[in-house]
């Protein structure tokens, strides 16, 4: 009676979208609601509740770009140093530019206007379901009414994923692109101009998400494998698509800085903070100043004297207590900058060559832990404040139990499903999907983020919907 129901038309499939819509968006309501009860205070700093840490970055940055468009100046010499993701602050510009308004109703007690931000969160559902309705059409012509409809269920209610369309966070449009991404790979015939779009959208998704930039390599090698190496114009497309959008962020970053460049700060630096800290801090017992100390800022303030750069005295005496941060602030110009960037990411390749064991040892179990699915992260956030440490939480430790069995369920579903597509010789898809897992996990496993681990459930749902499928005929059968 349940298959029946789920195979009669198309008209169910967009139905199922429009409630996971639906959904979505009262659930912004709530979240702006429920969490604007209180300013969280942090250091004598106010934060809101969905606004803080990241997000509260991308959304600051982008007032500042609107402003600045609002004055006159040009799109390419907009904005600060790309410190970190370009395209987030981008978004909240161009929203808050035609919406002609602020991040903040009232700046000095950072409360933002819930009417003007229910509308941010509402365009960030609707792309995302607008996405998902493109990979129905595009699903639709290769496989089956069931997988069709448990393909788009799990996208459409699966909490780990939808979560992040009620927060300000970066993954709803990370994932809304990366789906309009898989919509067009596994579409059957695919023209010239879907070729190019597919160059388009691993451009915005590296914009999105800085390590993407290397997601066209197996993207290439998927073309190559399974169209035939004679598809090489098709495969330049790709290339011409991905290298336009590119060119847009060294355009601007040279603009404004004088140095053609496209890695982000956060980029070159985020092994260091996240990798070589924690585990060389723990394997010579030394506190987090200690390491700043003796790993960070001697290197620092050693690298800016010794190579004659100009900096800020003040700011650069001040470092001195800071830490390599401030040392890094005090540098005049963004050029300089960028060298320095560079600098810190040789010295972590250096310590992790010289201690391959213990970074294997700490990167095994990080990735364990960033597997557990979380669909509680933006409760746990949103209840936080900025700085505090969920993961060493009591409420944490609560949920953990739930999260085992959550996770336990779909990937056992998901495992019936990777040997169904085994056994049906279905090789074409399994690659895009292995290829592509492997991608997203492996470069963010060392973080141990479970927020990082978001873009993999894209491709497990086809996972997930093959074994479902799967599991109600056995079921049917006896």
């Amino acid at each position: 009676m349940i298959l029946n129901f789920m195979v009669i038309n198309n008209k169910k499939i967009f139905l199922l979208i429009f409630f996971g819509f639906l959904l979505s968006v009262f659930q912004n309501n709530y979240n702006l609601k429920y969490y604007d009860k209180n300013i969280i205070d942090v250091d004598g700093e106010y934060y809101h509740q969905m606004i803080k840490a990241d997000s509260r970055r991308y959304l600051s940055h982008g007032n500042e770009i609107k402003e600045q468009l609002k004055s006159g100046i040009n799109f390419f010499e907009t904005g600060r140093e790309h410190f970190t993701k370009y395209l987030p602050a981008r978004i909240a510009a161009l929203y808050y530019y035609l919406t002609n308004n602020d991040l903040f109703e009232t700046p000095a007690k950072k409360k933002i206007n819930l009417d003007i931000h229910f509308g941010y969160l509402f365009f960030q559902s609707l792309f995302y379901f607008f996405s998902i309705t493109i990979l129905y059409l595009s699903a639709n012509k290769t496989f089956n009414d069931k997988i069709c409809f448990f393909l788009i269920l799990f996208l459409c209610f699966e909490p780990t994923i939808n979560q992040y369309h009620s927060s300000f966070w970066s993954e709803s449009y990370l994932i809304t692109i990366l789906v309009l991404l898989t919509s067009l790979v596994i579409k059957p015939n695919i023209g010239k101009i879907s070729f190019f779009l597919i160059g388009i959208f691993l451009g915005l998704l590296t914009l999105q998400k800085e390590y993407a930039i290397f997601y066209i390599i197996p993207i290439t090698l998927y073309f190559s494998f399974f169209y035939g190496y004679k598809n090489y114009r098709n495969i330049l497309l790709i290339f011409f698509g991905f290298f336009i959008i590119l060119s847009i962020l060294g355009l601007n970053n040279f603009k404004r800085s004088g140095s053609f460049y496209i890695l982000t700060a956060t980029t070159k630096s985020s092994l260091l903070t996240h990798l070589v800290k924690p585990v060389i801090s723990k394997k010579y017992n030394l506190k987090s100043n200690e390491f700043l100390e003796k790993y960070e800022s001697e290197a620092a303030k050693n690298w800016i004297e010794d190579n004659s750069i100009n900096y800020d005295k003040k700011k650069f005496d001040e470092a001195k207590k800071k830490g390599p941060r401030a040392y890094r602030e005090s540098i005049s110009n963004e050029k300089d900058i960028v060298k320095f960037d560079d600098f810190f990411l040789k010295k972590t390749f250096k310590y992790i060559f010289e201690n391959p064991i213990d970074f294997a040892t700490h990167i095994t179990k990080k990735s364990i832990h960033i597997t557990l699915l979380n669909p509680f992260h933006i409760y746990s956030d949103n209840k936080f404040k900025s700085g505090e440490i969920y993961y060493t939480s009591e409420k944490h430790d609560q949920l953990v139990p739930y999260r085992i069995f959550y996770t336990f369920v779909i990937y056992l579903i998901s495992c019936i499903g990777l040997i169904v597509m085994i056994k049906e010789k279905n090789y074409k898809l399994l690659f895009f999907i292995i290829s592509s897992l492997f991608f997203f996990f492996a470069p963010i496993s060392w973080i141990g983020n479970t927020r990082n681990f978001v873009p993999c459930l894209i491709f497990i749902s086809f996972l997930f919907s093959f074994g479902l499928t799967k599991v109600l005929e056995i079921k049917k059968k006896y």
